[in-house]
């Protein structure tokens, strides 16, 4: 895969003005570096042919301009087919709640509280490592499946706003860790060189 270039977001940009034709109009040099500079430092670290292909997708079923977000998301859609959207995740959630306040329930008897934590253990096991991102614990879970449905329904405007900030925050920590890695794999590798 090649490495996506300036040129590259100039090809895209236009493409994307011709097909809505007033979209990112710039009115002087500045505004136009600016744009291609913004979306660049968005999309440098992606393939040359997966942005090609997101903005092409995009542009496919697009019915206003598509911002840089709705690049990154194809982006992020083509480069890891299997993750849920949000969509999928909340509607996951919204599959267990029910049961897991059931099984809330017995934790007022003393007789049943290890029963029911087993249970709600294994629940939260199986949820989406995507969604543990939103649903930290065991406990978070109990507190969301037994909100009211007024409270539910704010909850539900607080996940979609959350989630893309916390996949992100896991992105550039994987991000980080593979970049420390690398670093600590090139200092060993400087190190046995010196010795030598």
């Amino acid at each position: 895969m090649n490495p996506l270039e300036r040129e590259d977001i100039i090809k895209l940009l236009i493409k994307i003005q011709l097909n809505f034709e007033n979209a990112y109009t710039a009115s002087n040099d500045l505004e136009r570096e600016l744009l291609v500079e913004s979306w660049y430092e968005a999309l440098c670290e992606y393939p040359k042919e997966v942005c090609m292909q997101a903005v092409n997708n995009v542009l496919k079923r697009a019915k206003f301009a598509p911002r840089l977000g709705d690049i990154t998301e194809e982006i992020t859609k083509l480069i890891y087919p299997e993750a849920k959207t949000d969509d999928e995740l909340w509607a996951e959630l919204n599959s267990v709640l029910p049961r897991v306040y059931d099984l809330s329930r017995y934790l007022s008897y003393p007789q049943y509280v290890k029963w029911a934590n087993e249970k709600l253990d294994k629940v939260y096991s199986e949820l989406s490592e995507e969604l543990k991102l939103f649903v930290v614990n065991r406990s978070t879970l109990v507190d969301v499946a037994e909100m009211s449905p007024e409270a539910l329904q704010f909850e539900r405007t607080r996940f979609f706003k959350q989630m893309p900030v916390l996949k992100k925050h896991k992105s550039d920590k994987e991000a980080a860790q593979k970049f420390i890695a690398q670093t600590n794999k090139a200092q060993a590798l400087l190190q046995s060189n010196n010795k030598k």
